[in-house]
């Protein structure tokens, strides 16, 4: 797939690849809400950090902000997408080592279908991208909205284009994109990771299925987590318990999604 990057200013003055500039701003918003000590969370600054659905690499950034001298392997199954996290861990130093596929609880390959439009809304799972697409519609056409939200939506230049019916088409179109896909545990493995200190799951609604990937052995292993869940208060609920189970404290938190009606979450995770 050939692809055409743009660049996009970040809050500080880093430029940063992107497919799409006008992502960008939502999805750092998104980055730097995360505080992770009140949540119970601690980042080594020589620490292992897996990425499980990466995008462009905008986590990947503050991790490398945070702990300068950190591992980080970053994985992320859209071909676009991917273009841009290669050229933002070129720009990063230290070790980011990135995979272009896709974990869930067998090997294979695995169906998604991309969103160019919205590389953040992608998903193998239908109903959660539908999801993500009614809250994000809500978000830009509602009312209702945060006044910081608001601000960052009116940054992006987006609401400039709401009004063009052509660009609103455009923006929510999608299309099937193929992808190989393994089990993290099976991955951990060949890259000799090690402890992860800190992994990290976003996948618009492929959270149950990564998770299912692990094995006894590398749950012994994973220090912390940080997952995103898409498919709703169930899934939080079933999640968070399995998550107990095998010994983390957990700590919910509200996405900015959720004020366009999107029920997404966040779970810290940490041993107790």
């Amino acid at each position: 797939m050939r692809v055409n990057l743009e660049t996009a200013t970040l809050p500080d003055g880093r430029t940063v690849s992107c497919v799409n500039a006008y992502e960008v701003g939502f999805g750092w918003h998104e980055v730097m809400s995360a505080d992770f000590s009140r949540h119970g969370l601690t980042l080594p600054v020589g620490g292992n950090f897996v990425d499980v659905g990466a995008n462009i690499g905008l986590f990947c950034l503050r991790l490398r902000d945070l702990c300068p001298e950190a591992r980080i392997c970053a994985l992320e199954p859209m071909p676009a997408a991917f273009a841009a996290l290669r050229a933002n861990a070129a720009d990063m130093g230290g070790t980011v080592e990135i995979f272009n596929m896709a974990l869930g609880s067998a090997p294979g390959k695995i169906e998604f279908e991309y969103c160019p439009g919205i590389t953040a809304l992608s998903s193998s799972e239908a109903g959660a991208r539908k999801t993500l697409s009614d809250g994000l519609r809500t978000l830009l056409f509602g009312t209702g909205v945060s006044a910081d939200i608001r601000a960052i939506i009116d940054r992006t230049g987006a609401q400039e284009m709401i009004d063009d019916e052509a660009f609103v088409e455009q923006l929510f179109r999608t299309e099937q994109i193929t992808a190989d896909i393994d089990r993290l545990d099976a991955v951990a493995e060949r890259l000799a990771i090690g402890p992860i200190d800190l992994l990290k799951i976003d996948t618009e609604g492929q959270e149950r299925a990564v998770l299912d990937g692990i094995g006894p052995d590398l749950w012994r292993n994973i220090r912390q987590l940080l997952v995103e869940i898409h498919r709703g208060e169930d899934e939080l609920r079933t999640i968070r318990a399995d998550l107990e189970k095998h010994g983390y404290c957990c700590s919910i938190e509200s996405h900015p999604m959720s004020e366009g009606g999107a029920p997404v979450f966040h779970i810290y995770a940490h041993r107790g």
